[in-house]
């Protein structure tokens, strides 16, 4: 080959490199949502149970009658984890939101041992009531994203930026793409809508004890006024001797 023409091979591949790194880019970024999908018809979860980097059981099932949002991450993502996170903690700052409850689950369990995530969850200053930071086997978790919540995907340190939100009845009601700071806006807004709405139908309402029936003294022998017995005796007729 003519040494002259060696640097026009070399700026035609980096060209053609930069070119398709271009396209592979674009094909994950029309992949990912450009706006929150709407999923009201969907039926109520099925349970399921994780552990909590407090080391309690996170049951699904311990929800119903609350709003909350479910993410996936692992605690050495470099990139897509910390923008995902960072914008749950500003959610979560919000006061028209503050009541909601955000669930992430590690997808890298091995890692994330309950220390390690304790350790995540101080880092971002988590509130260990709003913010519930939870581990389970990869297999399992799998199956909750996929057959549970609809987001496919969940593999080893391998998961989307969805955040899934959920009703006071236990329905998932959409899913958004939390990564995109774009999206927070109409999170917000549609967790608002979700908080305003009533509770399950088949929640038991708080009602106040039944009020029990007054118990007459124990001295008393009877409701009914001794006067009157007496009264009643001295009007019978008396029983002749025989």
């Amino acid at each position: 080959m003519n040494n002259s023409a060696l640097p026009y091979w070399l700026t035609l591949l980096v060209v053609l490199a930069a070119a398709y790194g271009g396209y592979k880019w674009y094909q994950v970024e029309q992949a990912r949502p450009s706006g929150g999908i709407e999923l009201a018809d969907l039926p109520p979860l099925e349970e399921f149970e994780l552990t909590e980097r407090s080391g309690e059981p996170f049951r699904s099932a311990d929800m119903r009658g609350k709003v909350w949002a479910v993410t996936f991450f692992f605690s050495t993502c470099p990139g897509s984890c910390k923008r995902l996170n960072a914008n749950i903690k500003y959610l979560n700052s919000l006061e028209d939101i503050k009541d909601v409850t955000w669930v992430s689950i590690s997808v890298d369990p091995q890692t994330d041992t309950l220390p390690v995530l304790q350790e995540y969850a101080k880092s971002l200053n988590a509130d260990p009531e709003q913010w519930l930071f939870t581990r389970g086997e990869l297999a399992y978790v799998r199956r909750i994203g996929k057959d549970i919540l609809g987001v496919d995907d969940i593999g080893y340190q391998g998961h989307k930026d969805f955040a899934v939100l959920i009703d006071k009845a236990g329905t998932v009601r959409g899913i958004y793409d939390a990564g995109r700071y774009s999206e927070l806006e109409r999170i917000e807004k549609k967790l608002v809508e979700l908080l305003a709405e009533a509770p399950p139908a088949d929640e038991p309402a708080e009602t106040a004890p039944a009020e029990q029936p007054e118990q007459p003294d124990a001295a008393d022998e009877s409701t009914v006024d001794k006067s009157d017995v007496e009264g009643a005796k001295a009007d019978a007729p008396q029983e002749q001797a025989a």
